[in-house]
């Protein structure tokens, strides 16, 4: 994270109706680049392969959202281990070091399409990867750490460090040939059908646990329809009091608990903010290291003086003058102001060469 800020809110509006956030919220922003040939995923085809790349299968996730937000405990330890979060840091260097490889052969790239896994584990990456088009897989090809996992949980474990692409014919050889360069895992599952079913056959036993037509669960869905109403609160407007025992020092200690006043080491000192080597300017800034940072701002290269700059921010006086709109178009509007303005007006002076010359912003923008 190179840009971000802090907020908390909580008033009671006019008419006697408390709004507030129930605990504070953290803005945070990245900025990336990509080549342009890679903006856009590739259509399946009938006849290409449907592939995972990544680590083995464990029984993980199953016990979907409320084990992995709960708290641990002895009793309920069965749930603490089928938990979604499962981190394995090699095996994801490994998947992102051959993802990096195929991208770097530009138009030779093997990967026509690819998303990464998630929620529903191979149950919802697999079908959404051959959509519309449908594909024919074989369960027992994916690849698994644990003997004992159901076909059910094959299909839905929620394992990390794992994608699905789409692969070409003629590719096959060349990609299996930077996974085992790379020590990578991979496993070719079927091949794209065309008639719009995802099939997964069991080998063990011949049966077809899931055949399901994709456009039942894939297709065009409603448009759901918000609709914000604005109040007039003006009439039961009251002017500022401010409490008859409040003295300067009490109210500077709740000032400075203010999460958008007080400090935001909290926010910045428990990630990384330059592990590219691409970053000119992050988070932190000044001798003291302090987060007070308007803008962040990448290099494209190593080597050259381009990139880009991001800054996020947030209109606070509009969105109390419209409590009850907070979806207003004009507080949307100075919000995206105050983010330009602190694009136009933090100029860092690099005093070396490269990116990782020191770099010098002016605090005078809204995120300061």
């Amino acid at each position: 994270m190179i840009c971000g800020f802090a907020r908390s809110f909580g008033m009671t509006v006019p008419n006697g109706e408390r709004r507030e956030w129930i605990k504070p919220i953290m803005f945070s922003a990245g900025l990336g680049q990509i080549p342009d040939t890679n903006k856009e995923k590739g259509a399946p085809k009938e006849g290409m392969h449907v592939v995972k790349l990544g680590g083995p299968a464990y029984r993980i996730g199953m016990g979907g959202g409320a084990a992995s937000s709960r708290m641990q405990d002895k009793a309920r330890a069965d749930l603490d281990f089928n938990a979604v979060q499962r981190g394995d840091a090699e095996m994801e260097n490994k998947m992102n070091r051959v993802i990096r490889a195929c991208v770097e052969l530009g138009k030779d790239n093997p990967i026509v399409s690819i998303h990464d896994q998630g929620a529903g584990g191979n149950g919802n990456v697999l079908k959404e990867i051959c959509e519309p088009l449908g594909a024919t897989l074989q369960v027992r090809d994916i690849l698994s750490a644990d003997p004992t996992l159901s076909v059910l949980e094959l299909w839905g474990a929620e394992y990390q460090e794992n994608c699905a692409l789409l692969l070409r014919d003629e590719s096959e050889g060349l990609f299996k040939a930077i996974c085992a360069r790379e020590n990578c895992p991979c496993a070719f599952l079927g091949k794209v059908s065309g008639d719009g079913r995802l099939r997964l056959e069991d080998a063990a036993d011949g049966s077809c646990p899931v055949d399901l037509p994709l456009e039942l669960v894939l297709g065009d869905m409603p448009k759901k329809t918000f609709t914000s109403a604005a109040a007039d609160l003006s009439a039961a407007a009251k002017p500022l009091a401010l409490p008859a025992d409040a003295t300067l020092a009490s109210a500077l200690d709740r000032v400075l608990r203010l999460p958008s006043v007080g400090s935001k080491r909290f926010l910045t000192n428990k990630v990384d903010r330059s592990v590219s080597g691409l970053i000119a300017q992050q988070q932190c800034v000044g001798p003291l290291h302090t987060p007070l940072a308007d803008v962040g701002v990448i290099a494209q290269t190593h080597h050259g003086l381009t990139g880009g700059a991001t800054a996020v921010c947030c209109s606070r006086s509009r969105a109390r003058a419209c409590a009850l709109a907070p979806l207003s178009t004009r507080g949307s509007g100075s919000a995206l102001g105050a983010a330009l303005r602190s694009i136009a007006s933090s100029t860092p002076s690099v005093t070396g060469t490269g990116p990782s010359a020191p770099t010098a912003a002016s605090s005078t923008g809204p995120m300061a």
